[in-house]
């Protein structure tokens, strides 16, 4: 059995966020809401573009009705402004992780995305790191607010894309939030916690994930991964 290996980006595969994306933000509230704004004072880790954009907006008296409505907009402002001003994140990629993704696909594991960040902006960014040619498929900031339903989309887009079905049981969710944990966990995959974002072990190991890493640059990382998928 092959499994559907789906990574979270920030903090898991790049060392923190990127300005880049983060004033996107800034761009879209200025030129979309009016509103000269940032996402100052919010925790970011583990959420969703969707719901940074919300939340942002609605502590500026903002209504859901027209965040909702200039959504879409705000998204395409986002996208270009990341294109736009994105540089080269090879130096950002964290230990290990490039060894992982090589030895997973080698397995002949499928490889996703999951991850809070819009799609455009996800692809940008594993493209500015050189690691593009490994993911095929996921589920992104723009689907929801809540990261739990992302584990969903990224199911049917992997079958959408390869052809084959996989069950949460083939999959296998790696993060380095709780929230990543609790949103595998939700439906049922298999999860994996790596302390190499805001979290140490000792936090993640309450998560519930199924195995904790201090890094993918610990030994044997890939094979106790796959050692999950059974």
């Amino acid at each position: 059995m092959r499994p559907l290996v789906l990574f979270d980006i920030d903090g898991t595969i790049l060392r923190g966020g990127t300005l880049a994306h983060r004033e996107s933000f800034n761009e879209a509230f200025r030129l979309v809401y009016g509103r000269e704004i940032n996402l100052d004072g919010l925790i970011l880790a583990g959420r969703t573009d969707t719901w940074l954009l919300f939340e942002a907006l609605r502590h500026a008296g903002v209504a859901d009705e027209e965040i909702e409505r200039r959504k879409p907009v705000a998204f395409g402002v986002m996208a270009r402004y990341v294109a736009d001003h994105l540089t080269d994140l090879r130096d950002r990629v964290l230990p290990g992780v490039l060894e992982v993704l090589g030895e997973l696909h080698a397995a002949g594991a499928t490889l996703g995305l999951l991850t809070g960040n819009l799609r455009p902006i996800a692809f940008a960014k594993m493209a500015h790191a050189g690691l593009d040619r490994y993911f095929v498929a996921g589920g992104f900031g723009e689907e929801s607010a809540v990261r739990s339903r992302l584990v969903p989309v990224a199911l049917a887009d992997a079958e959408r894309v390869t052809g084959h079905r996989f069950s949460p049981a083939d999959t296998i969710v790696i993060g380095d939030t709780a929230l990543d944990v609790e949103a595998g966990a939700e439906h049922g995959t298999r999860t994996v916690a790596v302390a190499t974002g805001p979290y140490a072990v000792e936090e993640l190991a309450t998560s519930g994930a199924d195995l904790v890493l201090e890094s993918l640059a610990e030994p044997g990382a890939a094979d106790r991964i796959l050692a999950l998928a059974g």
